[in-house]
């Protein structure tokens, strides 16, 4: 048995995270346009990316990492880094050579616009700006927005029968472009969970088929779609059917938040078929 109650902090409410959104001049007034996420103790790491043939170069790049472990995200606003070739990728490798010390295989991903290259005059300055200290995940959920016209973060507190918890929490951004592999957006989960990489990436995947890939906007999908869970087990606790399920719920919540703030959306649809053999079949029956 377990309990899995709402609570508050987004990506840090779960222990030994930190993440805030500076201004580094991406956008115009001054407005934040970049965030990070870190954390104290180095991460597990499960992905889900975009299925377009022409992935956005962070995505490229995080590939090229291989099996690593990690403590810190970047993410930029207002420029993709898409279709910038293998330019692109060496951009991210000298921005990334700026990080702090304390940071450990960092991992960057964009949202913006495609074709250009990063301006990393910019972005190197911005993550001097960045105080690993700082506990401000809506000022992050904030710095990844582009088209949104709200923040989007959740957190759960996963109480277990022994009496061990953990928590799990997210930030998101996503407006139009939105299809049932996934769109432009990008998710960043956080959980102390002492959760195994083979396990958490089993779960993540499972999930995001009646999350992330059931929704849809406008039919198109992205180059930069990003889904990524950081596990830092912090907590030492964890049960496979109370995370599967705490995750479902994050995901569930910031797919529906996506959904309602897409571009020119005005309604959102849940549909709701019976009588199908599977998934699949119910599926092609509501995308029809």
């Amino acid at each position: 048995m377990y309990n899995i109650i709402y609570s508050s902090g987004g990506v840090c409410a779960s222990a030994g995270f930190f993440a805030d959104g500076v201004s580094a001049g991406l956008k115009k007034e001054n407005a934040k346009d970049m965030a990070f996420i870190y954390s104290e103790d180095e991460c597990e790491v499960a992905s889900v990316f975009t299925t377009n043939k022409m992935c956005a170069a962070p995505i490229k790049h995080f590939r090229q990492m291989g099996n690593v472990k990690t403590n810190f995200i970047v993410i930029n606003s207002k420029n993709a880094n898409a279709m910038t070739g293998l330019g692109g990728i060496e951009d991210i490798k000298e921005v990334l050579s700026h990080c702090q010390s304390n940071v450990k295989n960092p991992i960057m991903s964009s949202t913006g616009v495609i074709g250009v290259r990063l301006p990393k005059a910019k972005i190197i300055d911005g993550m001097k700006l960045f105080n690993l200290t700082k506990r401000d995940s809506g000022s992050a959920s904030k710095a990844i927005m582009t088209t949104d016209t709200f923040p989007k973060e959740i957190a759960f507190k996963v109480m277990l029968e022994d009496g061990s918890s953990f928590n799990i929490g997210a930030i998101a951004k996503g407006a139009g472009m939105i299809n049932p592999a996934m769109a432009t957006m990008l998710c960043f989960i956080t959980t102390d969970a002492k959760v195994t990489k083979r396990e958490m990436q089993a779960t993540l995947d499972e999930v995001v088929k009646t999350t992330f890939n059931a929704i849809s906007v406008d039919g198109d999908t992205s180059t930069n779609d990003t889904v990524l869970v950081l596990a830092n087990g912090r907590s030492g606790a964890y049960e496979k059917e109370a995370f599967k399920e705490a995750l479902f719920k994050v995901m569930h919540f910031l797919a529906l938040e996506m959904v309602r703030d897409g571009e020119g959306a005005t309604k959102l649809v849940t549909y709701k078929v019976s009588g199908a053999k599977d998934d699949r079949e119910a599926e092609i029956a509501a995308k029809a």
